[in-house]
């Protein structure tokens, strides 16, 4: 895919020095095509498997195409196609100038050639090959296509916003804090209720109604970006920070409460003028694919233990204590009763050797008030042999 792309981006380089009727700028686009013709062909080659068992660097142009045969693939204008690539030899390296009409016609042909063999290979053709093709499917990738339809309709600020949207649901809206704008700041089951409430790598004190209260006066205000985590992660990714950085600056800033509710946009009056252009938007467009592609394959190497096999859960007691540390001694903070949801997370030893305790979460379940619950606790719970 890679190989497309770069031959899609020398494709294009090439068509409008070919369509000018001059013969200097014609012959330069015929070294430009031809280049990419033999990288589309050594891609679909690489997809068909051929370059595991030959190898294909010592391959003349003439010969690659006789292997792309050679697996059943029909290459129609192939002859032009071979014409093509003997004229780019005499225009590169004697400096023959090509015939602007002979270019022109190698161009038509390589486009019915590219097209026919890509569509059987791989099921599109060059045309329908997108930088988005890097990214694997989540809903980013669909943001960075629109962003790119938009692009090359000239609608150069929707797509800018399309690709901070792209950003927001793949990294910023871990710092949303909107699921804390009703929590007080005094309520202690903070760190359980995370989870469910978003806003993780957002810094811990504006994770309250109190903080929110006096600081978010726009929607675009429950963002709050601790730079440094955001850093941190840039480094983790392999991802350049200025890249980043720039990308946050150069695109409108946008919220969304939630996964199905409206999107909020902001930018200021000087922004369109300046920034909505066709440049402005490759390059962010460049950095947001970049960005997200170096962080999913940081994120696939990460492992997890497994939780496919089942484990039996042990009986929990009414009326046993659950402990705030790992010790008898230390302070009870519940008592296991009925009503409550109860979750056993794992096995740890006390500070006494002899002794053994289960880590337990648990709450009230959700009602109509509280959809997340309400009472959380965790702590140990003393296991009993």
């Amino acid at each position: 895919m890679h190989s497309l792309i770069t031959a899609k981006a020398l494709f294009n380089e090439a068509k409008p020095l070919i369509v000018s009727g001059n013969a200097h700028t014609c012959s330069a686009g015929l070294v430009l095509l031809q280049d990419a013709l033999e990288l589309i062909v050594l891609a679909l080659l690489g997809e068909l498997g051929v370059d595991e068992k030959k190898s294909l660097e010592s391959k003349s142009f003439d010969e690659l195409i006789g292997e792309v045969k050679n697996k059943g693939i029909k290459t129609p204008k192939s002859g032009t196609i071979k014409a093509l690539n003997k004229q780019r030899v005499i225009t590169k390296h004697y400096g023959q100038l090509a015939e602007p009409a002979t270019v022109r016609n190698y161009y038509e042909s390589a486009v019915v050639f590219i097209d026919s063999v890509m569509v059987q290979v791989i099921g599109k053709g060059l045309n329908e090959v997108l930088l988005t093709d890097l990214l694997p499917d989540c809903e980013a990738k669909s943001y960075v296509a629109q962003a790119l339809t938009y692009r090359d309709e000239g609608k150069f600020l929707e797509s800018l916003i399309e690709i901070r949207k792209a950003f927001f649901v793949e990294y910023e809206h871990e710092y949303v804090i909107y699921g804390w704008r009703d929590t007080d700041a005094n309520d202690n089951a903070l760190g359980l209720l995370s989870f469910g409430r978003g806003g993780l790598k957002a810094p811990y004190w504006t994770k309250n109604k109190q903080w929110i209260t006096k600081n978010v006066y726009k929607p675009t205000d429950y963002i709050q970006v601790d730079h440094e985590r955001l850093r941190l992660d840039a480094m983790e990714w392999g991802a350049s920070t200025a890249q980043l950085e720039n990308l946050r600056r150069l695109t409108p800033e946008v919220f969304r409460a939630e996964k199905d509710s409206g999107w909020c946009i902001e930018y200021q009056l000087r922004f369109p003028p300046n920034e909505a252009t066709l440049s402005n938007c490759n390059e962010c467009l460049d950095s947001v694919i970049s960005i997200l592609l170096k962080k999913k394959e940081y994120e696939k190497t990460r492992r997890w233990p497994g939780h496919e096999q089942p484990y039996e859960a042990p009986d929990i007691y009414i009326g046993h204590q659950v402990y705030k540390a790992a010790s008898t001694t230390s302070d009870v903070i519940h008592i296991v009763q009925e009503g409550y949801l109860y979750t056993m997370q794992s096995i740890v030893s006390g500070f006494k050797p002899d002794e053994t305790y289960y880590y337990v979460t648990g709450n009230e379940p959700p009602d109509e008030e509280n959809k997340y619950g309400k009472n959380f606790f965790f702590g140990y719970l003393l296991k009993v042999e």
